[in-house]
């Protein structure tokens, strides 16, 4: 117990101990003597007078209590239980200033018809992105937005982001210091946006044809895509037939003649003289067994040659992936002109009906007064608002907004998102189960006595994940919502380095899209991951925690080489799951400034660097009780491991974590296997690669990485050398627009000798595309 409250002073609360935590030897007082902030081992009983903030919640939830039957027309009614079913909203126009993918589109139009939507955001994969789309869409159909967070740096980097939509568009508030410095600017910003060069039906009407763009040129994307999925069965179909047979169609032809498949099909149900009509048919091929299953295979063998012919005359007049790539990049461009007009154009129509109001506004703000005349006369003319969740009260008034957005909702308690939803018609709640979790301040007693009070069951509140000791508001929202929306393509982190992380925590769910060659990108060498075996000492230091020396120092020599091998602007940063051994290398660390960022994993969520540093400390002398709180934790490994964009230094003792059935353990076997990744094809598709390759004379190689991903073969057609995916279509499940999509990016993300093969080329004598870059020789 005495070491589980150390942790937690340390690791949640930032507290030293500068007395070893002895329960069964408390001191009799207080030692004021000795120096130094942090727990001491004496027992205390003090009464705790609420902040202003933790009292206005008080009074916020108390408010909303007294008006439960205001509650059915919020999104705060998705986790009341008992209300009638929520209405749903008519779609509009999605409006995207910012890249969208389809998961991030689907989700947008979910937050703009349904009363509540959860979107699961992996590290990496746009949520960012997803909440600029949200506020654009929401603005530009003259809906009101609240975005909100439990943190200020959440808020803030959203907010930034929304920035670029245009001067005044996301007002951020709160206390009365932000009231002064950044709410009176952005009132005052957003008087002064100019006025729209076109109107409100022009701006829609170009929207409109953007979003028709979008929509043929998916529709003929899909078109291929399924033309492409229909090839491949239906030459797996005919080779099966062939073999069954032991005769190709050529084969076939050559012996049987050019009626051959009209007269299989005919003598398959003849009965006067058929055993004979059909021996005589069949001799030439020599073929033996059953006659009549022999025609109705002929039969069979044929219509699916046929379908084949015709399948690939269809394919033959598709567009080329060039001329997809070229058509993508266009509708991006014209849906982004579109969005950033509609958005600016719709704040900018708001702010001139209203200018005056907000100049009020403006003008209280900046005066640290709350006028709420003011603010209740200027907010229909104000498109939206960003706040922490303790300053829900700036907006007195019930369903105020049409959508509250929640970020980082996994690290927001119920109580904290309970007035945030009470004042929106709608909420798009974004978070992620594998990150690291709220902390609850709730002690179990008072859990009890909370429960007893209104008399709810520990079950009933399980059941629906309500239980604010220990669900956070994202767990009780995707419960209520039925489940989440994935963001299901990931675009930061080296391949490798989220390739450990997708299958660890996220079933190999996500697609990785990431460019380690992309603009503002550093080339580093080497393996992305790395594991540097030390094997130390562990010890703990005065305030319980444990440090490892050997570690620290090994920790040193490596930002020392990377500091000097490495380019000035690379970021670098030093994680650690012990507060005593970050505080020990933040000391020595401390000399090169902002360039090398040192802390526990909590201190680095929603963080990123270039390189990360991760020094496990635990060392055979390191009791396993002590350390073995780290195998509940696959949340803190997940942020730990996804802070790093380019690479990952593991140290610490490898033979002592290969031997743990945990996330630690499955990282350091991961890291000293160096595994080439598997195509994933299935042994037919593999063979067939494998021969087609060989029979061409290429220098090939099946089942290679190329930039970070894993790609079916490398060859080389004279001097030229390609790498190569294999298509074989969406899997089940997957959009097939979506997946072709895919397939593109990852073909241009590596580079421009790259080759998208469809898996039906494989079914075919000549192997087209194979074909084609044989003649370029």
């Amino acid at each position: 117990m005495a070491q589980d409250a150390g942790e937690l002073l340390r690791d949640t609360f930032g507290l030293p101990c500068i007395q070893e935590l002895r329960p069964e030897a408390l001191e009799p007082a207080i030692d004021t003597a000795t120096s130094g902030e942090g727990a001491r081992n004496v027992a205390v009983l003090f009464r705790l007078r609420p902040t202003s903030y933790t009292a206005g919640r008080r009074k916020d939830l108390d408010w909303i209590a007294a008006k439960p039957a205001a509650i059915e027309n919020t999104s705060l009614s998705a986790l009341h239980p008992g209300v009638r079913p929520a209405p749903t909203w008519p779609p509009v126009q999605l409006v995207t200033p910012v890249s969208c993918n389809p998961a991030q589109r689907a989700v947008l139009h979910d937050a703009m018809t349904q009363r509540l939507t959860v979107a699961t955001g992996p590290p990496g994969t746009g949520k960012s992105q997803l909440v600029v789309n949200a506020v654009a869409t929401a603005i530009a159909a003259g809906q009101s937005v609240l975005l909100a967070s439990t943190n200020n740096a959440a808020v803030d980097e959203v907010h930034r982001r929304c920035a670029a939509l245009g001067p005044g568009v996301l007002i951020r508030t709160g206390k009365r210091d932000v009231q002064k410095e950044h709410e009176s600017a952005g009132l005052s910003a957003l008087c002064a946006v100019p006025q729209p060069v076109r109107s409100v039906e022009t701006r829609r009407l170009a929207s409109a044809a953007a979003d028709q763009h979008e929509a043929e040129l998916t529709r003929a994307i899909a078109a291929k895509s399924t033309l492409e999925a229909d090839l491949l069965r239906t030459g797996r179909a005919r080779a099966a037939a062939e073999e069954q047979l032991g005769m190709d169609t050529a084969a076939v032809a050559a012996a049987l003649g050019p009626r051959w498949a009209v007269r299989a099909a005919a003598l398959s149900r003849a009965r006067l003289l058929g055993e004979w009509r059909r021996r005589r048919f069949l001799a030439p091929a020599r073929l033996t067994g059953t006659t009549v299953g022999i025609c109705s295979r002929l039969a069979e063998m044929a219509t699916l040659d046929r379908q084949w012919r015709e399948l690939r005359v269809a394919i033959s007049r598709a567009p080329a992936d060039a001329d997809f790539v070229e058509e993508i990049e266009r509708s991006e461009r014209a849906l982004t002109e579109a969005a950033r007009e509609s958005v600016a154009g719709a704040a900018a129509d708001r702010a001139g009906e209203g200018g005056s109001l907000i100049r009020t506004l403006a003008q209280s703000a900046a005066k640290g007064q709350p006028n709420w005349d003011a603010f209740t006369q200027a907010f229909p003319f104000v498109p939206g608002w960003a706040v922490t969740s303790l300053s829900a009260r700036r907006f007195p008034t019930t369903a105020r907004f049409d959508l509250v957005i929640i970020d980082e909702a996994s690290q927001c308690s119920i109580p904290s998102v309970v007035p945030l939803l009470f004042r929106a018609r709608r909420a798009l709640v974004i978070g992620d189960a594998m990150q690291l979790p709220h902390i609850s301040t709730i002690t179990p007693r008072r859990d009890g006595g909370l429960r007893r009070k209104w008399r709810i069951s520990r079950e009933w509140l399980s059941a629906r994940k309500l239980a604010p000791s220990r669900h956070s508001a994202f767990a009780a929202c995707q419960q209520a919502a039925d489940g989440s929306k994935l963001l299901d393509e990931h675009y930061r982190c080296h391949p490798e380095i989220i390739g450990v992380s997708n299958q660890l925590f996220y079933g190999g769910t996500l697609h990785i899209l990431t460019d380690i060659e992309a603009p503002g990108r550093t080339a580093i060498g080497g393996s992305a991951i790395e594991w540097v075996d030390v094997v130390g000492s562990a010890s703990r230091d005065h305030t319980g925690s444990w440090v490892n020396e050997d570690e620290i120092d090994t920790v040193l020599d490596r930002v020392e080489h990377l500091r000097a091998s490495l380019p000035p602007d690379v970021t670098l940063g030093v994680v650690t799951p012990y507060r005593a051994q970050a505080d020990r290398l933040r000391s020595r660390l401390r000399a090169y400034g902002t360039q090398v960022r040192v802390g526990t994993a909590h201190t680095f969520q929603g963080g990123e660097r270039d390189v990360i540093v991760l020094s496990l400390v635990a060392a055979q002398n390191h009791p396993p009780k002590c350390f073995g709180w780290l195998d509940q934790q696959p949340e803190l490994w997940n942020v730990a491991i996804t802070r790093a964009r380019s690479k990952l230094i593991v140290i610490g003792d490898q033979q002592l974590w290969e031997a743990r059935g945990s996330v630690g353990g499955e990282l350091a076997r991961l890291a000293r296997a160096k595994v080439t990744p598997h195509t994933g094809l299935d042994d037919d598709l593999a063979s067939r690669l494998y021969a087609a390759l060989r029979q061409r004379g290429h220098r090939f190689d099946i089942g290679v990485t190329h930039k970070g991903h894993s790609v079916d073969a490398t060859f080389s057609v004279g001097d030229d050398d390609f790498c190569l995916l294999l298509d074989a279509g969406a899997p089940p499940g997957e959009i097939p627009s979506a997946h072709l999509r895919r397939m593109l990016r990852r073909q241009e993300i590596l580079g421009p000798r790259s080759v998208r093969l469809p898996a039906w080329h494989l079914f075919d004598d000549s192997c087209p595309l194979l074909g084609e870059l044989d003649r370029r020789r």
